[in-house]
């Protein structure tokens, strides 16, 4: 196997399906005139329902200050709300803006059955075969990941 011409296939197929989920996603949203990391914290609020950024965040995988940024830009549309908890000032909880949760609940289900209606087309057979081989990436990237988070770790104490 030629490594670097098989990695570089295999991150332009990623690219490419990464690209048409974004292209499809958005076309859901495009009357909010939204972006795509917006839809995804639109998408965690409406799942998680309230919550704090920090939560937010470790959901997405991104920073706090990341976040931060999104959430600005959605509080000025109005899509979504900061309210200060009764409980203890300090903390800070997000949610969707009533007249926004019926909205983005359809576009997010208009997307699922998008998805559906498009795999469905699939075999059993090739989806389980689909699963299973990025399940098994993300397996090898997270391994690899977190032998590089040792051996950064490592080579700070030798410095």
């Amino acid at each position: 196997m030629e490594d670097s011409s098989r990695i570089e296939e295999l991150l332009t197929v990623i690219t490419r399906i990464m690209s048409l989920i974004k292209k499809n996603f958005e076309k859901d949203f495009k009357k909010m005139n939204v972006t795509r990391s917006q839809i995804l914290v639109m998408k965690v609020l409406n799942q998680c329902g309230e919550m704090k950024v920090s939560d937010i965040s470790r959901e997405l995988d991104l920073s706090n200050s990341t976040v931060s940024g999104i959430i600005d830009r959605l509080v000025e549309k109005k899509i979504v709300q900061r309210k200060r908890s009764d409980e203890d000032r300090r903390i800070v909880m997000i949610s969707l803006a009533d007249e926004y949760r019926q909205p983005v609940k359809k576009g997010l289900n208009a997307f699922s059955q998008k998805m559906r209606k498009v795999l469905s087309t699939i075999t059993e057979e090739d989806f389980d075969s689909i699963i299973r081989g990025l399940e098994k990436l993300e397996k090898i990237l997270e391994e690899s990941q977190v032998h590089g988070e040792k051996e950064d770790e490592a080579d700070a104490k030798t410095d």
